[in-house]
C-alpha cells in the first residue's frame, strides 16, 4: 500500500475545509460512524510541529479505531509513514476515548472498526486538522471524502478470529505486512477476498485472515449518500525486531 500522499492529493487537501456531516437519509439500512466534533478535540490536544510550517508540509496520520455503539473510540492504532513519530503518538493518545457519532443499522447503533486519516498542516489554505473517513486508497476514483467500509464488531470480526492463531499485530507499522483485500458489496457482505501482500510466515496467516474475512459483516462504503461496492484492506504487521 502506498501511504505517502502525492502532490496532487496534497493540493486537493489544501482546499478542503470541512467534511460535511453524513446525511441520515442516505440509506434506510446503513449509516457509517462519523467524526462529530473529533477534529476540534484533536486540534485542542495535539501540538503540530513548528517545522511543518517552515517546510510547508502536510502530513497524514493513518489511524484505525474501534467505535463503540456509544460512539467512544478505543483500541486506537495510528501510523505515520513520514516519520513524525511524536505526531503519531500524540494523535493516537488524543483519539483514545473521544466520542464519535456511532454507526447505525436500521436506526440502531452498532460498534464498528473505522479506518481514517488525520491530516495536519500549518498553512493558511486549510484548517490545521482535517479528518478524512478513509485511507485514501480509492481517492482517485471517489475523491477525498468517501467513507471506507467499516467492519461491524457486533459480529465475529476478522482480527479476533485470527488473533488466537496468527502472530501479526493489527494495522500498519514499520516492518513486514500481510494485506488481504475483501470486496465489500453495497449490502455489507464480502463478495471475494484476495491476498495482495504476504511473505514467509505471513503466507500462513494470510490464509487464516482470508477465511476469517469471508465471515465478516460491514457498514458498506459510501460515496455521498450512496452505498457502493468498495474494497476493504485487512492488514497485520510484523515488527522488524520480532
Amino acid at each position: 500500500m502506498k501511504t505517502r500522499l502525492t502532490k496532487k492529493v496534497l493540493g486537493s487537501l489544501a482546499i478542503l475545509a470541512v467534511i460535511l456531516p453524513f446525511s441520515s437519509s442516505a440509506s434506510s439500512m446503513y449509516q457509517p460512524a462519523q467524526f462529530g466534533d473529533v477534529a476540534e478535540q484533536v486540534t485542542s490536544k495535539v501540538v503540530i510541529p513548528q517545522s511543518m510550517a517552515t517546510d510547508n508540509r502536510t502530513i497524514a496520520v493513518y489511524c484505525q479505531a474501534d467505535i463503540a455503539a456509544s460512539g467512544v473510540a478505543s483500541n486506537v492504532n495510528c501510523f505515520d509513514k513520514a516519520g513524525y513519530n511524536d505526531l503519531q503518538g500524540q494523535t493516537q493518545r488524543a483519539l483514545d476515548g473521544l466520542a464519535f457519532s456511532p454507526a447505525q443499522v436500521d436506526g440502531e447503533a452498532v460498534p464498528v472498526r473505522m479506518t481514517f486519516r488525520v491530516v495536519y498542516s500549518r498553512n493558511e489554505t486549510q484548517p490545521n486538522v482535517v479528518m478524512l473517513p478513509n485511507l485514501g486508497t480509492l481517492q482517485r476514483e471517489h475523491g477525498v471524502s468517501y467513507f471506507a467500509p467499516q467492519e461491524r464488531l457486533d459480529n465475529s470480526d476478522w482480527y479476533s478470529s485470527y488473533a488466537d492463531r496468527g502472530e501479526g499485530k493489527p494495522f500498519f507499522n514499520n516492518g513486514k505486512l500481510a494485506r488481504i483485500v475483501g470486496n465489500v458489496n453495497a449490502d455489507g457482505g464480502i463478495d471475494s477476498v484476495q491476498t495482495v501482500e504476504a511473505s514467509g510466515r505471513a503466507r500462513r496467516d494470510a490464509r487464516i485472515i482470508e477465511s476469517a474475512l469471508k465471515g465478516s459483516r460491514f457498514i458498506p462504503g459510501f460515496v455521498g449518500e450512496e452505498a457502493v461496492n468498495m474494497h476493504y484492506i485487512a492488514v497485520v504487521n510484523y515488527p522488524s525486531d520480532d
